[in-house]
């Protein structure tokens, strides 16, 4: 892939997953407002996904202080979410009954959500930003491909059961659904965007100056070889050679006009 192409496409997974992030906290905010239980829970949540927002947004700005705080952010957001979702673990497993197919598919959902999220948390701290590692890229691609592949069976199975079951509906099957689109395009383009390959190739112009340089130090070397010179040509300096053309020629003309005068 061009190095403009790259750039182009990292902008444009970036740019949407920010969006994403963006537009599924704001209908956090607008389900607090509208409904009236788990409010505290749904206010811990759209603080921590407004982390990621944040995080996503930093992204498209390419500076060393920008850099170190989104990955602040980003950490702390996904960390913050996985504890979160921990205290539900419980109840979550209490209600499982093999029986009701409801609840194993809710307990999928659970399971594969906490694994997303605790893959890209282990992929940020100990993979990419370890510059030790070898076959990073292979690495990354098995892990991001895993990432996607866990929150596309998360959106699966919870289409089910919202429309299936009607279990787990916020104001009506259509919000809700679109609602968890939002959350798999949130996490699929931060996985998609960790699989572009790093742009570190030089520009075209700085190849092209380079490679004139080195055209010409060539050039200059092999005239050197071929033009070996005397032991006389070794003892003169350039410099005082020239000055002794320059002052020679001033003397040859004074006597001659010195001539014609007499």
């Amino acid at each position: 892939m061009k190095e403009s192409n790259l750039k182009i496409a990292k902008t444009i997974v970036r740019l949407f997953t920010a969006a994403s992030f963006l537009l599924f906290t704001a209908y956090q905010v607008f389900l607090l407002i509208q409904i009236t239980t788990q409010r505290e829970g749904r206010l811990i949540g759209i603080v921590f996904y407004a982390f990621l927002t944040a995080a996503s947004f930093l992204s498209l700005i390419h500076k060393r202080g920008f850099r170190i705080l989104r990955s602040v952010l980003f950490v702390s957001g996904l960390i913050a979410l996985f504890v979160v979702r921990l205290f539900s673990a419980p109840r979550t497993f209490e209600a499982l009954d093999f029986l009701n197919i409801s609840s194993v598919l809710n307990v999928a959902v659970y399971t594969a959500s906490q694994l997303g999220t605790l893959i890209l948390v282990f992929y940020y701290l100990a993979i990419r930003t370890n510059k030790k590692i070898k076959n990073k890229r292979k690495i990354t691609m098995v892990l991001m491909t895993a990432v996607i592949a866990l929150y596309a069976l998360c959106l699966i199975l919870e289409c089910v059961l919202i429309l299936k079951y009607r279990l787990y509906i916020d104001l009506s099957r259509k919000l809700t659904v679109i609602g968890r689109l939002l959350y798999f395009f949130c996490f699929a383009g931060t996985a998609v965007n960790f699989m572009l390959p790093s742009s570190r190739g030089k520009s075209s112009t700085e190849e092209y100056i380079n490679k004139e340089q080195s055209n010409a130090e060539v050039l200059v070397s092999s005239e050197k070889k071929d033009k070996p010179r005397s032991d006389k040509d070794k003892k003169r300096n350039p410099v005082l050679d020239d000055a002794n053309i320059v002052f020679s020629t001033t003397k040859s003309r004074g006597s001659h006009s010195k001539k014609h005068r007499r």
